[in-house]
């Protein structure tokens, strides 16, 4: 009797314990993908910059192009 008393508190600890591990890592894995998202949108937003940045100095160098035809003609 005191034997498969043992084994059942064994198994309920075995069980919590593997319930426990399993809530663990699932923790880190939803904590890493969130920091990869937010260095995703990170990285996102420097890239946009950037590009709006370019996209500026194409302008003015568009303009400066224009202009120098302009004068030549």
């Amino acid at each position: 009797m005191v034997d498969k008393k043992l084994e059942e508190v064994s198994n309920f600890l075995k069980d919590k314990i593997s319930f426990t591990f399993f809530l663990v890592f699932f923790s880190l894995f939803l904590i890493s993908c969130e920091r990869s998202f937010e260095n995703f949108d990170k990285n996102l937003l420097e890239k946009k910059k950037e590009l709006e940045e370019f996209n500026e100095k194409s302008n003015i160098r568009k303009e400066e192009i224009l202009k120098s035809q302009n004068e030549n003609n």
